[in-house]
Formats: structure tokens, sequence, C-alpha cells
């Protein structure tokens, strides 16, 4: 009974009618959870003299038994309650060292599902696989973060935990806020220092570097005035 898993609060926002198993009641699907009951689970069987059925929030089937077994699962094949992962969820493969955004389940038996972006142990990123449930387990936050932040580095955006990309960044650019020759202080990223530059005019090509200069194109750009001390400097302005 150690280590117990709140079956209710994985199963509790999961569409009705959700494919699940049960050894004393074979195939179910999902109905409801039930908030301030002792069997709050609530499944529809194809028990012909049973059509449904009632877990605690653990999964038992009866309540205060010491060495009795969980009686509700995900599937037949797959067990294993920590493995139920959900859309968006941040999940590592902890012998190979790859991490990836879980997309949803590639069959209906969850032992295996879609990815959207991939990390690879050689630093690398790729997208849309197919993965074995068994292999995987959910990446803590620490984990979650720095994946995150590497993907958007890589792929020069922002994560969208809607579609699981990472998007280009909507650049607001208000119209004259830069005229031919004026003075202004661009960089490329982020970690790059401030340059003074010159301003052309804007890039109707290429969003992610929005600012053509004499010299160059540039993800970010300033006015000269009033950011002086920032020349040189990777500092953000005020």
């Amino acid at each position: 009974m150690e280590n117990k898993i709140n079956i209710a609060e994985i199963l509790r926002n999961m569409p009705k009618g959700t494919k699940l198993y049960s050894p004393l009641l074979g195939e179910v699907k999902f109905k409801e959870v039930v908030s301030d009951n002792t069997f709050p689970i609530k499944v529809l069987s194809k028990v012909p003299l049973s059509p449904f059925g009632s877990f605690t929030e653990n999964g038992f089937y009866y309540d205060d038994i010491e060495d009795a077994e969980v009686m509700l699962l995900p599937s037949c094949e797959m067990r294993d309650w920590s493995k139920f992962f959900k859309h968006g969820d941040v999940v590592r493969n902890p012998h190979n060292e790859m991490i990836a955004v879980f997309d949803g389940w590639a069959n209906d038996d969850y032992t295996e599902f879609n990815t959207t972006i991939n990390y690879y142990k050689d630093h690398t990123f790729g997208e849309e696989e197919v993965c074995d449930t068994e292999c995987f387990v959910k990446a803590n936050d620490e984990q979650k973060t720095l994946f995150i932040a590497a993907a958007e580095k890589h792929y020069g955006g922002k994560y969208n935990p809607e579609t699981l990309q990472v998007e280009p960044v909507k650049v607001v650019e208000p119209k004259g806020s830069f005229k031919p020759f004026d003075k202004v202080l661009a960089r490329c990223n982020e970690d790059s220092v401030w340059r003074c530059e010159l301003f052309s005019h804007y890039n109707t090509f290429n969003k992610q570097y929005p600012y053509v200069c004499l010299s160059s194109v540039y993800k970010y750009c300033i006015p000269y005035e009033g950011n002086q001390h920032l020349l040189g400097t990777d500092k953000s302005p005020e």
C-alpha cells in the first residue's frame, strides 16, 4: 500500500469514454470523478449485471484492505499510472537521455505515444517521433524548464503550450518608429552585445530578424539615444 498514486487526480480532467482496464471488470470506460466520495472514480463496464464500477482514488475496488492490489489500470498492456502521460507533458528516457514533448497516444493500449519536439543525447533536436511508453518517465520541473529554454534558443522563438511547438516571436513594429539613417543599438540575440548601427529598413522577408541596418540584419533594435550606456554590453534595456 506504499507509494500510492492518486489516480482520481490523473483522471479528473480526462474525456468521458477514455478506455481503461480492470482485472475484475475487463475493459472499461471512464465516466467521471466524484468529489467527497470514498469511491470517487466511476467507470462503465461490459459486465451485464454490473454496468457501473467504482474505485477509490488510488484505484482499489475495496477500501482499507492492506494487501489489496490496484484494480484499475490504464490498459492490460500498460499498467503503470506514472506513465499515463498527458498532452504537453515533457518526458525523458533515462537510458538514452532523450527528452521530448508528449503529443498524444499512438495506440489505444497506451504502449506507444507521439511527440512534437525531441532533444537527443548528441545535443540535436528532432520532431514527430513514435516512442515506447515503457522507456520513458515524466521529467521533473527543472528538466522541463531547461529543455524548453534550450528548444526556444535552438528554434529562435517562444514555446506555445497549446500547439506544443516553438513559434516565432511576433514583432510589433510601430509605423515610423525608425527611419533610414537613425542611430540605433542592435544585436542578433540576447547573449550578444549591443552594436552601434545606422538603421536602413524593416525586413519583410524574415520576421526573426526584422531590423535591417547598414552592415547586417538584427533580431533586436533600440534607439541609441537614452541607451548609450548599453553599447558593448549584453544587458537588457530597462
